[in-house]
């Protein structure tokens, strides 16, 4: 099916010109066939296994605070497929707001061999992770149980799974955009600020020389895990970029290609290799709405993050989260990434009422082969060959002797592929829209653009924002 642009006064694809000569897109475009190809390729075998073995073994033998063991656990699809998610080595999450009020979870836990993981947790937060020895297994027999109890419990998921899918897309580098167009992040006189919360990997440590970037402050706990592992010698890294850094600064990068004005904030919630857990993505989420109230800004979140239900249950972690925000922070936009699994399986949390879910699209406005997509998917923007923001590191993760050593220099700008860069272009044009007008909310911005656009199934409304890489 063929899909026309929409009015170029809606998304105005003439503010987001093609910088690149012909010859640096023809190089681009042989890049992004690869990234493609192992993009679609079946997550349950081939290179994709050896991957998620070398990053277990990888965070089995990590420092305390960049580790994240975890496990394969079982699940089945919408097709009847037997597939699998990453979770925390045996550790569940249990939503006590959804347990039934006599069920007395933490007393039934301690029978079961669970103890309190976390600290911190309030009623603001009603979920609550468990931790024991527990195999897979295990895990799933034990939320058996609970759920007979009435007690609502599921393994802690790993959320950021993009690595099973495209653990070994790489990004590429291309050339470079130029000058930064505007580097204040302000809207008309008496608006309220606009910030868009990048729940991601965090952002680059380095500082850029060329203006794109430096609006975003840098502290402690959100900075990238660039190159931390594996520890050679006692000392971490081994001089090259683990697995997903740099994802957090490219999905930065895309917003302020298509908002400059607007303020990004980072908010890291991953470990090394990019992993994060679905409570450490909710933490990063609440954090990010209160400190927006706080400081009275419009805000709206962009969580270029995903994983599918176990077992019809949802990230519940998340799902909590998302429903605080939605009931109390209803001004509050959510922008999430639909997934890169190709299927109409829900991911989460692009599927929650009240998110966003955006798909991804080739640059002729076609469905990206490897977009997840389903009549919970909103709108859809390119996200095949997008150009943004990168650091600086050499790639691929390990030796591969399929892919020549890279490296990227300082200022660098690199090509990827995905539906977490789909995502940041609908914040990025949300933000836009609310600078330029002082009484928009980010929901009623997203209701204009959407207004009147064409509508491709299971893709939802189409939007043209940035160019992509013609193939």
């Amino acid at each position: 099916m063929t899909i026309k642009p929409r009015h170029p006064s809606a998304s105005a694809p003439d503010e987001f010109p093609e910088h690149r000569s012909g010859k640096q897109l023809k190089i681009d475009a042989t890049h992004v066939r690869r990234q493609l190809q192992v993009m679609i390729v079946d997550p349950r075998r081939g290179r994709t296994s050896e991957i998620i073995d070398q990053m277990r073994e990888r965070q089995e033998r990590a420092p305390r605070q960049f580790a994240l063991p975890f496990d394969r656990y079982p699940v089945t699809d919408l097709a009847g497929r037997r597939t699998y998610v990453l979770v925390a080595r045996g550790q569940l999450v249990v939503d006590f707001e959804a347990s039934r009020p006599e069920s007395d979870p933490q007393r039934v836990l301690r029978r079961l061999g669970y103890r309190p993981w976390q600290r911190g947790w309030s009623p603001e937060r009603p979920t609550r992770v468990f931790e024991g020895r527990k195999t897979p297994q295990e895990l799933a027999g034990d939320v058996g149980q609970l759920t007979k109890l009435g007690i609502t419990a599921a393994p802690h998921l790993v959320v950021p799974l993009g690595h099973i899918i495209k653990g070994d897309d790489y990004p590429f580098a291309t050339a470079a955009l130029g000058d930064f167009p505007q580097t204040a992040a302000a809207g008309k006189p008496g608006a309220a600020a606009v910030r868009v919360a990048v729940i991601d990997t965090g952002i680059t440590p380095e500082d850029r020389t060329d203006s794109w970037l430096d609006s975003i402050v840098r502290r402690s706990d959100n900075t990238e895990l660039l190159d931390v592992l594996p520890v050679v010698n006692g000392r971490a890294g081994d001089g090259r970029l683990d697995w997903s850094a740099g994802h957090g600064s490219f999905a930065a990068g895309v917003v302020q290609r298509v908002a400059p004005r607007c303020e990004v904030r980072a908010y890291r919630f991953t470990r090394s290799d990019g992993l994060g857990t679905d409570k450490d993505a909710a933490e990063a989420m609440l954090r990010a709405v209160h400190e927006a109230t706080a400081d009275g800004v419009r805000l709206i979140i962009n969580a270029s993050i995903g994983t599918p239900a176990v077992d019809g249950v949802p990230p519940l972690a998340l799902q909590s989260a998302v429903r605080t925000v939605v009931d109390r922070f209803p001004e509050v936009l959510i922008v999430a990434s639909a997934g890169n699994n190709g299927s109409k399986d829900p991911m989460y949390p692009a599927a929650f009422d009240g998110v966003v879910a955006v798909g991804a699209l080739t640059a002729d406005l076609q469905p990206a082969p490897f977009s997840s997509h389903g009549d919970w998917v909103d709108c859809s923007c390119i996200g095949v060959g997008v150009v943004a923001t990168f650091v600086t590191g050499t790639l691929p993760p390990v030796p591969d002797p399929a892919v020549a050593d890279y490296t990227f220099p300082a200022n660098s700008w690199a090509l990827w592929s995905g539906t977490s860069f789909s995502a940041p272009q609908i914040s990025g044009l949300v933000a836009r829209a609310c600078l330029n007008d002082p009484k928009l909310t980010p929901r009623d911005a997203l209701d204009a653009l959407l207004a009147g656009a064409h509508t491709l199934p299971d893709y939802g409304r189409i939007l043209r924002v940035l160019p992509g890489t013609p193939l």
